[in-house]
């Protein structure tokens, strides 16, 4: 008898990437997702096709789905069964989300690009049965045209390593089992500075040059040449502070510039792009790798291309839209101290007020090649 995992969040990770690390022959798939449409189509179809880029040709998955939800729709008494489930909705949806599953014990799995979305969940549900999960994997929220005919809900993805905080959850698939020290150390830190640093950059460029895909952005020589930097720049940081191999951070490095570039991944830049404000936060992949870089004398001068490049992003779709308004109301200084959180007079204060003007005008001729 299959036993049951639910998936929180029916989007790139949960949709395209999950159901190939798990076994469904002894799984079955249950989805809860804020997109009726989305939901719909599930429960009208019973699946949809997953595709994983190998090599340079695509595989292809038929995914069964046993039934799918919106939020409001979703009874948790009738899931107590779950042996585990998944979140991917975003880090500031997972409070939310997490409401969802209080007043149960089933065990979280948090796919969510931020550790503290662990702590998070633990203090709305009430346990600790609560572990934080790195997808090593670039997965799109879309597909080709092509596809996209033969199923509108066809999504591409990588073939990718989940790796996993051990826990007691009997889940069968294929995924590594980690310590939580070594998943943060090992693969937390590389994907933090070494794929979401150089990612986010490469879709704010692509956002002023007006691609739609983060590879169509790759393949401007000037642009590629500025997400490299930068993860010259992150390879020189973690190389001084962490206790990580080299060889296995060069080869991190090589292998997300060969991801960016993947013509087959169709990874939206409006995705990647999204929540520049998050992208922001004092701590992460920007303002606090070029702090780290700053602490450890290593120039973040291509890192401050892609925090200009964050501050002009531009979609009046995404939820931090506001803040093109912000910057243009605000000036830098007061931009930087109110928005960004930096302290008056410390160096990446001083070094954006000194620069945004020419890095904005780099950024704009760019653009227009």
């Amino acid at each position: 008898m299959k036993t049951k995992i639910l998936f929180m969040g029916a989007g790139a990770i949960g949709r395209g990437y999950l159901p190939w690390t798990l076994d469904a022959s002894k799984h079955e798939f249950v989805f809860i997702d804020s997109n009726p449409g989305i939901v719909d189509h599930l429960n009208t179809h019973g699946g949809y096709t997953t595709y994983r880029v190998n090599a340079d040709e695509y595989q292809h998955m038929q995914v069964e789905v046993s039934a799918a939800y919106t939020p409001a729709n979703f009874k948790l008494e009738d899931h107590q069964d779950a042996v585990a489930c998944f979140f991917s909705v975003g880090p500031r949806n997972v409070s939310k989300a997490a409401q969802i599953m209080a007043g149960s014990t089933i065990p979280l799995i948090m796919c969510e690009n931020e550790p503290e979305t662990v702590a998070v969940a633990k203090r709305v549900v009430g346990h600790d049965a609560v572990y934080f999960a790195v997808p090593d994997v670039i997965t799109s929220n879309t597909a080709p045209a092509h596809l996209l005919e033969q199923d509108p809900l066809a999504i591409t993805t990588e073939n990718g390593v989940l790796y996993v905080e051990a826990c007691p959850a009997v889940i069968h698939g294929d995924m590594a089992l980690l310590s939580r020290e070594e998943l943060l150390r090992i693969q937390w830190t590389p994907k933090l500075y070494l794929h979401n640093t150089p990612h986010c950059i490469a879709a704010y460029l692509g956002a002023l040059m007006g691609a739609t895909y983060v590879h169509e952005a790759m393949m401007h020589p000037r642009a590629a040449q500025l997400v490299e930097g930068a993860m010259t720049e992150m390879l020189q940081a973690l190389k001084l502070l962490w206790d990580i191999p080299h060889d296995f951070l060069e080869w991190y490095a090589e292998k997300e510039l060969a991801r960016f570039r993947c013509q087959l991944l169709f990874d939206p830049v409006a995705r990647v792009a999204r929540e520049p404000l998050r992208k922001l936060e004092l701590h992460g992949r920007l303002i606090g790798a070029a702090q780290m870089c700053l602490t450890l004398g290593v120039l973040p001068q291509y890192l401050l291309k892609g925090i200009v490049g964050a501050v002009l992003f531009e979609d009046v779709n995404d939820p931090d839209h506001h803040i093109g308004l912000m910057h243009e109301a605000m000036d830098t200084a007061s931009f930087n101290r109110y928005v960004l959180g930096l302290r008056p007079g410390e160096p990446l204060d001083l070094m954006l007020r000194e620069k945004i003007v020419a890095i904005t005008t780099e950024l704009r001729e760019i653009a227009k090649d």
